[in-house]
């Protein structure tokens, strides 16, 4: 596995990340940490102690940590890290192409169509056909990648440290959520504040497992 720590990214491209409630917001903030990897090679270090804003993992599971003000989320990335002698980039199968600035303007767009139509795939195919000037079969193979990214598992959970809405053991303080959806998330709480060694007991194969007493 290879670590990748991203320090001093500047705030503008930081507030970008949205809170997460569907897969259209986990595909936003995707779109916005291939922009920071792309845009902000010299805030990319090694050194884990350093405090880094967001981390990218790669190798046996490919995966990013994102710091909030109250926590931090993390998501399963679907696209294919290359790591070009420290510089890292991501291309996209499904596609078979780099994801470019290009590439995240159409999938943003698409998405954009996408949530504003209802979930409709003609909206989305003729939104990027009026935007990019492409033809029906060049839109169809951006929408269908848009719906592929959707659809993947998004191996999202994030953990908060929430003072304000705790509520003794109903909604603890330190707490990890998963899934999207208040409706279908599980909440498990914590005694302490979760750090990057607990994120790696989760993630890392390789590292020994934490329970639930």
């Amino acid at each position: 596995m290879s670590k990748y720590f991203f320090t001093n990214v500047p705030s503008y491209r930081l507030n970008k990340f949205r809170a997460v409630r569907s897969a259209v917001d986990n595909l936003h903030n995707l779109l916005a940490l291939c922009e920071i990897v792309s845009a902000c090679s010299d805030c990319m270090g090694d050194d884990p102690d350093v405090d880094f804003d967001l981390a990218v993992f790669t190798g046996g599971y490919s995966r990013a940590w994102i710091k909030k003000s109250d926590g931090y989320f993390s998501m399963a990335i679907p696209f294919q890290a290359i790591d070009d002698g420290g510089l890292i980039s991501f291309n996209i199968d499904h596609l078979s192409e780099p994801v470019s600035g290009q590439t995240i303007s159409v999938l943003r767009n698409a998405i954009l169509t996408w949530v504003e139509s209802s979930h409709s795939h003609e909206e989305v195919v003729l939104s990027l056909c009026d935007s990019f000037g492409f033809g029906v079969a060049e839109a169809t193979k951006y929408a269908d990648a848009m719906a592929y990214l959707l659809s993947e598992d998004h191996g999202y959970f994030r953990y908060d440290d929430d003072p304000r809405n705790a509520n003794g053991h109903f909604h603890p303080r330190h707490h990890f959520d998963f899934f999207f959806k208040n409706s279908s998330s599980v909440k498990v709480g914590l005694d302490d504040a979760a750090s990057l060694d607990c994120f790696f007991s989760l993630c890392d194969r390789s590292v020994a497992k934490r329970y639930l007493r």
